[in-house]
């Protein structure tokens, strides 16, 4: 007998026109910044040239390519014209497709394409290097420093260094550009936060070519060979791509996450949502890069399993139980915090600064003298938050930080971390009373958070998968709830007083964005 399955109809809403920029930069050495939205076509710069994106450079065709935006998922995509040079995207060159040109290459934040001559390592001198960004401010200031005579360039925060950085998360000395028989060699400085080029953390010193793309903690910087181009780090904002194909153990011979896709922006407030083995900590644990699953994770262009080092200071955990030593005072234990999260890099001074601003933020300053045994229990989540802030992460998950709270003290608890959402960067929330993140506006009850993922478990492969992912009233649409907390209801197993309805979810959603059922 066939299986008929009755859906409730979700209307379809395109996605928005997501703002992207391109930083162009071609044989005038010049950086240009794009702002990407919608379709565009890119070409040479003549003087009949008719292409929505021009370049100054003779080996870009006339139309040589097009950014195209799909609105059913937000996402961008280039397209190479079957043009004569060709165009490589991260290194590898688009191949030929049919008569109109490449297959569409889905951009992700960070992505770098370029127009130039096979051999990249001896750039043609009218190369075009475009950096696709979701992060970039689109007055982003970018800065020129000259090589000159020079054979040694030391990069960091420091006023000493020659190249000085305006990004607190650098070290002192970053790092190390040293010249020896005409080549160029970069070097990690035992720095705090690492060091990346073209996408891929450094482990010792590599040699650094013309056009290659360096990234020091928040800081973008493009080797030219005379120069080096740098972008002021205070205008990052946040953006994160989870693209995860599969997480498994024991082998490979169980499988505890499938097929999971969201991208979060800067500003986003996200609930998690999942019942007993849907793969909520599974998916925690790849996003911090404790366990790396088959997919990639993408902060502000970079890939965290690429760039461990450079990035895992950059996403932060508060736990769902306290750990911090009850016997110490506040403003110490945020001290010591500092210590190990900033290190050596940082002066003393730099250290209690910091401490003191995220007291003042969080709004614990007047119980910093306490020790955090006295402090009560909603006092010692948001110093659990607190903890947390000092080290500069621009993304912050939260287990279960209103636990154990009253509800008022719950929904103080969640206008904290919304505030702290605010601030550039991205918080998500598992929580079991996601309906006490709600404000009165207007005398309408809205949610605090922006974002909503559900995580529901298969029961044909047993596998944690992805049921929703949207906002809050698209949620509620999609389940017929009128409260978030009732989607658990729907898709708990009957065993555990639910409507076992997990199926039946996971393939509506899986057929709405266009995949295919399982089982």
């Amino acid at each position: 007998m066939n299986k008929v399955i009755s859906y409730n109809t979700v209307y379809y809403k395109p996605k928005p026109k997501k703002a992207a920029t391109l930083l162009i930069i071609d044989k005038s050495q010049k950086p240009k910044m794009i702002l990407l939205s919608g379709n565009r076509t890119l070409g040479r710069d003549y003087p009949d040239a008719n292409c929505d994106i021009r370049v100054n450079s003779k080996i870009v065709g006339r139309k040589h390519g097009e950014f195209v935006f799909d609105d059913s998922d937000g996402t961008y995509y280039y397209i190479d014209n079957n043009s004569k040079n060709g165009t490589y995207i991260n290194g590898e060159k688009l191949a030929p497709y049919n008569e109109r040109g490449s297959k569409a290459y889905s951009l992700t934040d960070g992505d770098i394409i370029r127009i130039d001559r096979s051999n990249l390592r001896a750039p043609h001198p009218e190369a075009v290097i475009i950096i696709f960004s979701t992060t970039f401010d689109f007055n982003m200031k970018w800065h020129e420093y000259i090589i000159g005579n020079t054979d040694r360039i030391t990069i960091g925060r420091e006023n000493d260094c020659l190249l000085k950085l305006d990004d607190l998360m650098a070290s002192r000395c970053h790092a190390i550009l040293q010249k020896y028989n005409e080549n160029w060699y970069l070097k990690d400085n035992n720095s705090t936060n690492g060091v990346g080029i073209n996408g891929t953390e450094i482990e010792n010193e590599v040699t650094v070519y013309d056009h290659d793309i360096i990234r020091i903690a928040n800081t973008t910087l493009i080797f030219l060979g005379n120069k080096i181009l740098y972008n002021s780090e205070n205008t990052f904002n946040a953006s994160l791509l989870v693209e995860i194909k599969e997480k498994t153990v024991d082998l490979g011979r169980k499988t505890l996450l499938k097929n999971i896709h969201a991208e979060f922006n800067n500003g986003d407030f996200v609930l998690i949502l999942g019942g007993s083995g849907a793969g909520k900590t599974t998916l925690i644990r790849a996003i911090l890069g404790e366990s790396k699953a088959n997919g990639k994770i993408i902060l502000n262009g970079q890939d965290l399993y690429k760039n461990f080092k450079n990035m895992k200071s950059q996403i932060g955990l508060v736990p769902q139980f306290l750990t911090l030593r009850k016997n110490d005072t506040l403003r110490n234990t945020l001290i010591d915090t500092a210590g190990i999260k900033l290190g050596k890099k940082y002066s003393k001074q730099e250290r209690i600064d910091r401490v003191e601003k995220i007291l003042e933020h969080v709004g614990i300053k007047e119980h910093e003298n306490k020790l955090i045994g006295q402090l009560s229990g909603g006092q010692q989540k948001k110093a659990a938050v607190a903890n947390q802030l000092v080290g500069f992460q621009k993304v912050f998950i939260c287990d279960e930080p209103d636990s154990g709270l009253d509800a008022a003290s719950r929904t103080q608890q969640m206008e904290i971390l919304k505030e702290i959402s605010q601030e550039n960067k991205i918080v998500m929330v598992v929580t079991h009373e996601p309906d006490d993140a709600v404000r009165i506006i207007d005398g309408v009850r809205k949610s605090l958070f922006t974002k909503v993922i559900v995580l529901a478990r298969s029961s044909v492969d047993k596998a944690g998968h992805l049921a929703f992912f949207g906002d809050v009233n698209e949620a509620m649409l999609f389940f017929g709830v009128e409260r978030l907390q009732d989607i658990m209801l729907e898709i708990n197993p009957v065993e555990e007083g639910g409507k076992g309805k997990a199926d039946e979810y996971i393939n509506k959603y899986t057929l709405l964005t266009g995949g295919n059922e399982i089982g």
